[in-house]
């Protein structure tokens, strides 16, 4: 909408000024004797409502638009993104919980690996025949865990040796084990099917008192238990170096090393 200024009008004559023939007789002198080729200079005040003024957005503009528009045309040809993403926040959830979970435990029971020591070791015959002996075994364990009881099923592997030779062999007992606890167990294992003893071991047997080195390993199959609830089943593996003397009826510790490893 656009106001015109009023122009400056032209002062009138007088009444009484003189009368002026030339002036009267020049179409020129007077500008109102031909509107047509009137023109006259002035002010223009120009008003546009503010709600119709445009400008011109800035080139990056354009720049950030056609960005935007790419990671669209991303997000609809990849419509696996958000599952993906979601299916990542939760395995990486479930571990740390998982990390949470195992720490509070070995915090909490402080496992500890089990500890054996050979108290008796008898040696009996059948009958007159000194190639399948029976060894019979009293072992001691002690579990020095905190809060972990374990226990032994029934059917673990047994074998003495001497020399890496394999002199007898059998089943571990089942028993259960509370936590700081000690106890004892009995260990059978009967003399292998072969034709003949070590020379050593025929020896002792038949009363000779000279040290005899042995050699025990057994596997045994474990369950921790903690605060009620059985955990996995896994394996203990023991290694004993035992050296007796007299294997003819009861023989006699001299020395002994035992090593156990538990595999949590």
């Amino acid at each position: 909408m656009a106001e015109r200024a009023p122009p400056s009008t032209p002062p009138r004559p007088a009444a009484d000024a003189p009368f002026d023939p030339d002036t009267a007789a020049d179409p020129l002198a007077d500008p109102n004797s031909h509107p047509e080729s009137s023109f006259h200079l002035g002010t223009y005040v120009v008003q546009v409502p503010k709600d119709q003024v445009y400008r011109v957005p800035p080139p990056e503009n354009a720049y950030l638009a056609e960005r935007y528009r790419n990671k669209d045309k991303t997000r609809r040809k990849s419509p696996c993104v958000g599952l993906l993403k979601w299916i990542l926040s939760a395995a990486l959830l479930i571990f740390f919980l998982l990390v949470v979970i195992v720490v509070v435990f070995f915090v909490t029971a402080k496992p500890a690996t089990p500890t054996f020591a050979v108290e008796r070791l008898a040696v009996k015959s059948s009958g007159t025949s000194h190639l399948k002996p029976e060894y019979d075994l009293t072992m001691r364990v002690h579990n020095p865990s905190q809060k972990m009881g374990y226990a032994y099923e029934a059917g673990g592997t047994a074998v003495i040796a001497h020399s890496s030779v394999d002199i007898a062999a059998g089943k571990t007992p089942g028993l259960r084990q509370g936590y700081q606890n000690t106890t004892t167990f009995r260990l059978v294992l009967h003399g292998s099917n072969t034709d003949a003893l070590p020379k050593t071991i025929d020896r002792s047997l038949h009363g000779s008192k000279g040290v005899v080195s042995l050699e025990l390993t057994a596997r045994f199959v474990v369950t921790p238990r903690t605060m009620g609830v059985d955990l996995w089943t896994t394996s203990l593996d023991l290694a004993c170096a035992v050296g007796a003397s007299g294997l003819g009826k009861e023989a006699r510790i001299v020395s002994q090393e035992c090593k156990s490893n538990l595999k949590l």
